[in-house]
Formats: structure tokens, C-alpha cells, sequence
């Protein structure tokens, strides 16, 4: 992405004009990481954020015994770790690639100062912070409340609204996940995420096949994502 690119999709460099956003890139470094690698742990100290700007990362929290909990994807001009950058403290989730990733680093020694002298790139960085809050409340509400069904189903929804392409065959979600993957994002094992994929499958409401999802029947997964009981 080029800095016009950027100034349309990253929530920092939307708040900055052409010469204050070039500022802010001779700050950062660009690095590059491959599929499945590790960009940093829950717990781990925290001194800097990464803009994403190729590829697509997940953020999740994984238990003593090694279950995961996926929060959210992040794909390019999403930001990540702003919130061990603003108060020092320590990782509060982890993060992994996807796909093969390419990311801007900025170090919490030049980019607070920087915030300093540009309050409204803060009050832009307050309201990701703001929204991604909202989602992660909305998530444990999901988990609370909802049956794996629905829970599923407005996860499906979520991703072909974010990712999805329209084909012939349904709604295309242009991200390969696999059935373990989509549990740790409804919060449920693999063999129950299996269950209820092959359900759908054998009904026509969607395919499945080597992680990649088409939803061929969007309008009953939003009836079914609108079930709130258990």
C-alpha cells in the first residue's frame, strides 16, 4: 500500500495528511513474516504496534492447556498491540499469521511523542481501541447466551460480510479456515464445529471443502443467528 492507500484503510494514517502521514512512515521499519508464525505472545512485554499490510493475522488467548480462543482477524490497514504501546503494560493476546504477512513497526518511543503533538491520530486510535471493545463484548455475549448454531452462524455471517465475494454458487469467504480455527472462534471443539459443518452441508446451506467456506443459503443462517436460546 502506498500512503494514499493507507490514508483510506489504516485508522492511524486517516487521521494525517500527506506530509504528516510520510513522517510517521520514516518512523517505522517494514517487516515480513511467514504463514503461521508467531508475531507475539499474551504476556509478553510490549513496546510497539504493526499495521498490517499484507496478509491477515488472528488475535487470540489460549489457555493453560493450550485451547484457543480466537478474538478477532485482522487483514491489511488494521493495527495491533496499540494497547501494550499506550500503557506499557504487557501483551494482553496473541497474535499469528494466517498467510504470509508483511507489517509497519512503530516503536512506543517515537510514536508517543508524536501522539502528543497530534491529539486527533490519539482520539483516532481511543476509538479503534473504542471498537474493537464493542466487538470483543459482543463475542462474550455470544458465547453467553447463544446456541452453537446460531453462534456459528453469525460467525459465518461476520466473515462473509468482511471477506465474502459473490459467485454462483453463494457467498465465497476468501479466508481458508480450518474446522478447528472456526471452533476457537465460536468458542466450541472442533468435533462440534464438525458436526454442525456437516449438518449444513448435507442440507445445501453451505460447502465446505479444504477450508473454504461458501454460504449457499445466507438467509437461513441469519434466521439461525438470530436463535437466542441455548
Amino acid at each position: 500500500m502506498d500512503i494514499a492507500e493507507l490514508r483510506k484503510r489504516s485508522v492511524i494514517f486517516s487521521a494525517l495528511d500527506e506530509e504528516e502521514a510520510a513522517t510517521v512512515l520514516k518512523m517505522a521499519r517494514m517487516v515480513q513474516h511467514p504463514a503461521r508464525h508467531t508475531v507475539f505472545q499474551e504476556g509478553e512485554p510490549g513496546d510497539h504496534l504493526l499495521v498490517v499490510m499484507q496478509g491477515r493475522v488472528k488475535v487470540s488467548l489460549v489457555s493453560q492447556d493450550g485451547k484457543e480462543a480466537i478474538l478477532s482477524i485482522l487483514e491489511p490497514g488494521d493495527l495491533f498491540g496499540e494497547m501494550a504501546l499506550l500503557d506499557g503494560e504487557a501483551r494482553s493476546a496473541s497474535v499469528t499469521t494466517m498467510e504470509p504477512c508483511s507489517f509497519l513497526v512503530l516503536w512506543r518511543r517515537d510514536f508517543l511523542p508524536f501522539l502528543e503533538r497530534n491529539p486527533r491520530v490519539a482520539l483516532k486510535l481511543l476509538a479503534a481501541l473504542s471498537k474493537r471493545l464493542r466487538a470483543t463484548n459482543d463475542m462474550v455475549g455470544n458465547l453467553s447466551f447463544l446456541n452453537l448454531p446460531a453462534r456459528l452462524a453469525r460467525i459465518l455471517i461476520n466473515l462473509g460480510q468482511q471477506y465474502g465475494k459473490l459467485t454462483a454458487e453463494g457467498i465465497a469467504i476468501g479466508l481458508k479456515l480450518s474446522q478447528e480455527e472456526l471452533g476457537n472462534l465460536v468458542g466450541v471443539s472442533r468435533e462440534s464445529v464438525n458436526r454442525q459443518v456437516r449438518h449444513w452441508v448435507e442440507a445445501g446451506v453451505l460447502d465446505y471443502t479444504h477450508g473454504t467456506i461458501v454460504l449457499k443459503n445466507s438467509d437461513l443462517l441469519f434466521r439461525e443467528a438470530l436463535n437466542s436460546e441455548r
